[in-house]
This record gives structure tokens, C-alpha cells and sequence, in this order.
């Protein structure tokens, strides 16, 4: 399956999940997720938290430039990521962003 956008490095641009399948998570409130890559249509990032295919997640997305989104989107791809943690693919559903924070 190709992608529709390119992606890029994230860098900067951290996360922190305010809600799984339309439930808060309190055990998440405090953890910030560093981004592995982003594009368009959604990143890429690593946790120690598991997460299913098809998870519904609402997330803050925070850019390097300050600026900061919530976004819904889900879980897409996994698979095992480095120190015993799993990288986990993020399709936006809605919340779209835009690219002038991406870089």
C-alpha cells in the first residue's frame, strides 16, 4: 500500500492521548510521546502503552513552532519498536492540520 502524503521527520513534535475509544485515560494524562515521523495524514509514534488496530484515538498534537491541536484519528499499522516499546501508525479522521506547522 503506498502513501498518499509524504512524510517527515518529527522531530519536535510531541503527543498526549486524551482519549481511547471515546474513554479518558487517566494512567495517559501525564505522558508526553515523542512523534517518529508526520506527514498529512497522520504520524507515527512510539509508547509503551498498548493500543489495538483500530483504536480510536483523540490526541493533542503539539508542533515545534508552539502551536498545538487536538485531532482524532486511528490506529493503523503496529509493530515492535525500539526498547520493548510498539510503533504505532496514526491516520487523522478528522481534525485536519496544517503542513505550515510541520516543518
Amino acid at each position: 500500500m503506498a502513501r498518499e502524503f509524504d512524510r517527515l521527520p518529527g522531530g519536535e513534535h510531541v503527543i498526549q492521548i486524551l482519549s481511547i475509544n471515546d474513554e479518558k485515560r487517566s494512567e495517559l494524562a501525564d505522558k508526553i510521546l515523542s512523534v517518529l515521523n508526520i506527514g498529512k495524514g497522520g504520524f507515527k509514534f512510539e509508547t509503551d502503552f498498548e493500543l489495538e488496530l483500530e483504536d480510536r484515538l483523540q490526541v493533542r498534537l503539539r508542533f515545534p513552532d508552539g502551536y498545538e491541536q487536538e485531532v482524532l484519528g486511528r490506529i493503523c499499522y503496529s509493530h515492535e519498536g525500539e526498547d520493548a516499546n510498539a510503533a504505532y501508525g496514526f491516520s487523522i479522521i478528522s481534525g485536519f492540520y496544517s503542513m505550515d506547522h510541520v516543518a
